[in-house]
């Protein structure tokens, strides 16, 4: 007798003890870092706040672990990748303004959270200033993307922009590095969230 099976595919309930490495390989993760320096009081940190939040509903939405850090010279707070979605919007939308600029506590955090990792791995960061130690800056986010780390950024204003272009992985392309001013930061923080997309479906559209 013949008929006519038809399922979703192999499944196994619960997931066997390779599930976590098979669903680690094509997840992928996006650190997203945003300035709250003294220069982003008021306005502009409203705006970074509102498009951090978009952002990370595009990141989540498209199956991404995602991760806050919140930099002046220091580290301001820090969510890491795999946190509860309301957990990272809710800590970004606590942020305060305050500090100067020093990015490099930002990306040893960020080499440490994402060098171990698989999958699509994407550090995006927003500023409005100078990075700090430009030349230790640039090293750093050489060794990032010698890992298969991208590094998406977005500047406000012609001099940070600069400063953080300097960041990006040679031959990765991003035309919309520059905010042109603060009424602009919330849609070009968002916008960092494009690159997520692209890459998800250049690797076949697979999520777990």
């Amino acid at each position: 007798m013949r008929k006519r099976f038809e399922g979703a595919g192999l499944t196994q309930s619960p997931p066997g003890p390779h599930f976590g490495v098979l669903r680690a390989k094509y997840r992928g993760t996006a650190l997203l870092c945003i300035d709250v320096s003294g220069s982003m009081h008021g306005s502009p940190l409203r705006q970074a706040i509102d498009g951090g939040i978009l952002f990370l509903d595009e990141a989540f939405d498209a199956g991404y672990d995602c991760g806050l850090v919140l930099w002046h010279h220091d580290v301001e707070a820090y969510v890491r990748p795999g946190s509860a979605r309301a957990e990272v919007a809710d800590r970004l939308a606590a942020a305060v303004s305050t500090g100067g600029n020093d990015l490099m506590p930002t990306l040893r955090i960020a080499k440490e959270d994402l060098a171990p990792l698989t999958g699509d791995r994407v550090l995006c960061v927003f500023g409005d200033g100078d990075v700090g130690d430009r030349s230790a800056a640039v090293a750093a986010a050489r060794q990032l993307c010698a890992l298969g780390v991208r590094i998406v950024v977005r500047g406000l204003g012609h001099g940070a922009t600069e400063q953080l272009s300097a960041l990006v992985c040679p031959g990765q392309q991003d035309e919309e590095q520059l905010i042109e001013d603060v009424r602009s930061i919330s849609a070009g923080i968002a916008s960092m969230a494009k690159g997520l997309t692209v890459s998800r479906k250049s690797d076949g559209g697979r999520t777990c």
